[in-house]
């Protein structure tokens, strides 16, 4: 399969995705945002990719909130997305990347203040 066809299926199936997460009245998913979709090479498994801003904590608890809607979700993502013959079967899973990338730039913000405050008293 080509990857252009599969780029083509994970960005359908991201916007179907947000689209119905969106028209939920449930405030637990009010913050949620999906970062990313991978589709298997067969177009079989489709794994969503999501974080939640602002609440951390309440991962676990909208992991398993999506759990519980998860067939929904499938059967919405089916229906709108009527051109494809198949559509993967949608797992999903909380990504840790921003949390990690913020705790990077905590880190590298002390360091460059430790250096200044170095570069400062090494002046004086």
């Amino acid at each position: 399969m080509s990857e252009l066809r599969r780029a083509r299926v994970e960005s359908a199936i991201e916007l179907e995705v947000s689209t119905y997460i969106r028209t939920l009245d449930d405030p637990l998913f009010k913050d949620l945002m999906i970062t990313h979709v991978e589709v298997s090479q067969d177009l079989h498994y489709a794994k969503i990719y999501f974080t939640v801003f602002g609440k951390e904590e309440e991962a676990e608890k909208v992991m398993r909130e999506l759990g519980k809607a998860t067939r929904r979700i499938q059967r919405d993502v089916a229906r709108r997305l009527r051109n494809m013959r198949n559509v993967p079967l949608l797992s999903f899973h909380f990504d840790t990347s921003i949390q990690q990338g913020d705790k990077v730039i905590k880190l590298l913000e002390e360091i460059k203040k430790e250096l200044d405050e170095r570069t400062d008293n090494e002046e004086n």
